[in-house]
């Protein structure tokens, strides 16, 4: 395994070396046989192994202190939520239902988990108090409704499949789709200061990046690559986007600007490194 952290413009030093990149990422690799938990500092080193079973492990966030990962894991049978400590000690389950708990993310004040759950024979969004368990419904309706995220404000956005997907801002009781496009948009999340949304779409052939003012105005692609990119997860100053693409034949875990530019490229190996969190 080789961690790598490079600039796509020759002759600069590398971001990490230089200190840019602050915090952590949480990520999913299969480099040890199957999907596991892992977490680097955002300059792509220091990897530590989070999770060491024979299950299925992703879907991993950081919580706003940088404290505990959330993730998914099969390994006692069905997709259920749980959280570990960002060293890797504390394991505790927080699910434990006959139907699947999958989207897991935190909100703002780290109090609850949001996520998706399929009780219903549909997906609904619920979330669940971390301390005491307590769950309730936060998005329910006709079809699926899922992939949730809250914004810094407690906004949210989500996928809502009402024949084709489309990505959803609810703010106030108020649902406006902000993506209005066929085929699949999907993986919402907001800017760190909550002002953009960024989501990933097909509409285009392959599965981009594309960010749109919260207003919904200002619908853009912001990453071009001939590859697909899943979703984006700002830093915590908001100067940088963490995200998973295949462009090289595999999936790796790059750095770009807010507008797409690509900046660097945090893991190289030869298996599937994705779905990226970046945290304190």
């Amino acid at each position: 395994m080789r961690i790598v952290a490079i600039l796509a413009m020759v002759g600069c030093a590398a971001p990490g070396a230089l200190g840019l990149y602050a915090g952590h990422i949480v990520f999913t690799s299969d480099r040890d046989g199957n999907p596991e938990i892992y977490l680097m500092k955002a300059d792509g080193s220091n990897v530590i192994r989070l999770t060491n079973n024979k299950a299925y492990d992703d879907e991993p966030v950081l919580s706003p202190d940088g404290e505990n990962v959330v993730f998914v894991s099969n390994r006692d049978g069905n997709h259920e939520l749980y959280l570990i400590g960002a060293a890797g000690k504390g394991l505790r389950r927080l699910t434990h239902t006959p139907y699947s708990e999958i989207d897991p993310s935190f909100s703002p004040d780290g109090l609850w988990i949001i996520f998706t759950a399929m009780a219903e024979g549909d997906k609904d969004i619920w979330r669940l108090n971390v301390e005491t368990g307590e769950t309730e419904v936060l998005v329910a309706g006709d079809g699926d409704q899922f992939m949730a995220r809250a914004g810094p404000d407690g906004a949210l956005v989500y996928v809502e499949d009402g024949g084709d997907n489309e990505v959803f801002l609810l703010e106030g009781g108020a649902k406006e789709n902000l993506s209005r496009a066929p085929g699949i948009d999907t993986m919402p999340s907001f800017s760190t200061d909550g002002k953009t949304v960024y989501f990933v779409s097909n509409r285009a052939g392959d599965y981009d990046l594309m960010a749109v003012n919260r207003d919904g105005s200002g619908l853009r692609e912001i990453i071009t690559l001939e590859s697909s990119e899943g979703r984006a997860s700002p830093s915590p100053d908001g100067n940088y986007l963490a995200a998973a693409s295949d462009k090289d034949g595999d999936l790796e875990i790059y750095v770009f600007s807010p507008e797409g530019e690509l900046l660097g490229q945090l893991t190289d190996n030869e298996y599937e490194d994705y779905e990226p969190f970046w945290g304190k």
